[in-house]
């Protein structure tokens, strides 16, 4: 007869959780410093139960669901730390302006879309840039009328931090030439005094505002369209900079639920006095394992962006001499924000471009570790959005204050044909200083700024690594001095953006207990040559061992 202790012992341990899925035939990148094995993936309860050999793998999956890779490539979830998703999904939905020759090629492409919304409604495009057009010219209302006279359109140019509007727009919104200019924003104006049509950083709001808004079903249909085409692009989470309101983020609390989100969303919400206060009462929202939505971060705004001269400089611009840019938020108010954050156990993020924009924001950090010490338990991680341009002597305060900086490689390869011209000689050394920041102490993470840029994250790793833009060009690389490795890039959308979310304990590895976030690529990123990097199929893109997105066999 067994001993009590024996049968008491052989009811109560517990049984190893039934394997759902079984990954074979691939080569494994467990880690972004790891060599590639030939290793089988058992997942179970959308966790890791094993990785390693596959006899063994096939012994423990039992009857699991088995996919064979083919010799395909596994990797740990990739993650862009930097999308606006309901964004990537309203840009999907609304005039593509990407790539326009001039404003009358972008004013067309406004009047194709126009024809399928009903009569009235406001025609929305996103994606133009000026300085790609003839004379580099800021566009004007007149374009606009010229094809769409009695409707008001909008659009945004590709930064987002600026806004293009016909007449009937400016007649909307009650614009003329009595409209002051707020702080922190820019009305371009012709030589009557009159908006010319485009509107920079906070004045963007004087005729955002008087569209109607979006509903929840807008909303729900833009992020699930965003969500989806970032499962295309081999993503398995996104760290999302929009900056929130209550009512979008019951939007994605109400997606989470029903478990409609294909991937991971970890939010950022507004810095907006009343609604901070309401966020600081509820409390962060931490996601994992099967619930996709994380809520846990603030976004605020230093300045605008450099395209369209509304980052902050510490002297003037070079092509604009009188004009220093942009601080969207005044340093008392980032003060405040950076304390209250520290002090209710939230992280901050601070958008932050020009070299007085990061300066502010890394005072702003700084200050509030000076005056709440005591909240730094277990670290809060703050961080700089795009840390874009920062004087030399800045680049140390990164590592002095724990600050992330949050680059977005494909910003340098769109940039580089007029960044200088805005800069000048000197300060591009501090500008897009990747490996400068990282020498200086300060830790990365990866992401696109979608849809500023493609949200396809084979895009931002051929970038981080070549400095060349998707037609090669120039070649060998702007400012070469500053690329990354494939091994530092792979960890930017990997392991460092697991960082940054707080995350590294259960994503940015393929490890026994690790959520079982995982991209499968056709071809291997880190061997083949770098022009053939973007065109990699993503075969595969699984989410807590759900399949969120295969290619057609």
């Amino acid at each position: 007869m067994l001993p009590l202790l024996t049968l008491v012992l052989s009811v109560t341990a517990p049984t190893a959780p039934t394997a759902d899925l079984l990954l074979e035939g691939g080569m494994i990148y467990r880690t972004a410093d790891a060599r590639p094995d030939r290793a089988s993936v058992v997942v179970a309860r959308g966790k890791i139960l094993f990785v390693g050999d596959p006899a063994r793998a096939r012994e423990l999956a039992g009857g699991a669901r088995v996919m064979d890779l083919r010799g395909k490539f596994v990797f740990p979830g990739w993650t862009d730390a930097h999308l606006h998703l309901l964004g990537v999904g309203k840009a999907l939905d609304i005039a593509n302006l990407r790539g326009a020759a001039d404003a009358e090629a972008a004013a067309d492409r406004m009047v194709i879309s126009a024809r399928s919304l009903p009569a009235g409604a406001w025609v929305e495009g996103r994606g133009w840039d000026q300085n790609l057009w003839p004379g580099a010219r800021f566009p004007t209302a007149s374009e606009l009328d010229r094809v769409l006279p009695d409707r008001p359109a909008l659009a945004r140019r590709v930064d987002g931090h600026a806004i293009w509007v016909n007449s009937a727009a400016l007649r909307a919104a009650g614009l003329d030439a009595a409209t002051r200019e707020p702080e922190g924003g820019r009305i371009l104006r012709l030589p009557d005094g009159s908006p010319s049509g485009v509107f920079v950083d906070q004045a963007m709001d004087l005729v955002v505002r008087a569209i109607p808004g979006a509903s929840a079903a807008d909303r729900e249909r833009w992020l699930l369209i965003g969500a989806n085409a970032c499962a295309r692009a081999g993503l398995t989470g996104v760290q999302d900079a929009s900056g929130y309101d209550a009512e979008e983020i019951a939007v994605l609390e109400q997606l989470a639920a029903r478990g409609a989100l294909p991937i991971r969303v970890y939010a950022t919400v507004s810095p907006e006095p009343g609604a901070l206060a309401g966020f600081f009462a509820r409390g962060p929202r931490v996601g994992g394992g099967g619930d996709f939505l994380t809520v846990r971060a603030i976004k605020a705004y230093a300045d605008g962006a450099l395209g369209s001269r509304g980052a902050a400089l510490l002297e003037d611009y070079s092509d604009e001499p009188g004009s220093r840019g942009l601080l969207v938020t005044p340093p008392e108010r980032l003060d405040e924000i950076a304390r209250a954050a520290r002090q209710n156990g939230w992280q901050l993020w601070i958008h932050a471009i020009g070299d007085r924009g990061n300066r502010v924001a890394l005072d702003a950090f700084a200050q509030s570790a000076a005056t709440s010490p005591e909240a730094a338990a277990g670290g809060w991680r703050p961080r700089i959005e795009h840390a874009q341009v920062i004087a030399p002597e800045d680049f140390p305060r990164f590592a002095q204050n724990g600050v992330i900086a949050s680059i977005q490689p494909t910003h340098a390869t769109s940039d580089m044909g007029w960044a200088e011209l805005r800069l000048g000689r000197s300060r591009i050394a501090g500008a897009y200083a990747w490996q400068r920041l990282k020498a200086s102490g300060a830790r990365l993470a990866g992401g696109s700024d979608a849809p500023v840029e493609s949200e396809k994250p084979l895009d931002g790793f051929h970038a981080a690594v070549t400095r060349e833009d998707l037609s090669g060009r120039p070649p060998g690389g702007w400012r070469p001095g500053e690329k990354l490795s494939r091994r530092e890039a792979l960890a930017l959308f990997t392991a460092d953006a697991a960082f940054a979310a707080f995350e590294e304990r259960t994503r940015g590895r393929i490890e026994v207990g690790y959520e079982a976030d995982l991209t499968v690529l056709a071809r291997d990123p880190m061997t083949i040559p770098e022009a053939e990097i973007p065109a990699i199929p993503v075969a595969m893109t699984v989410v807590g061992g759900r399949l969120a997105y295969a290619a057609a066999p």
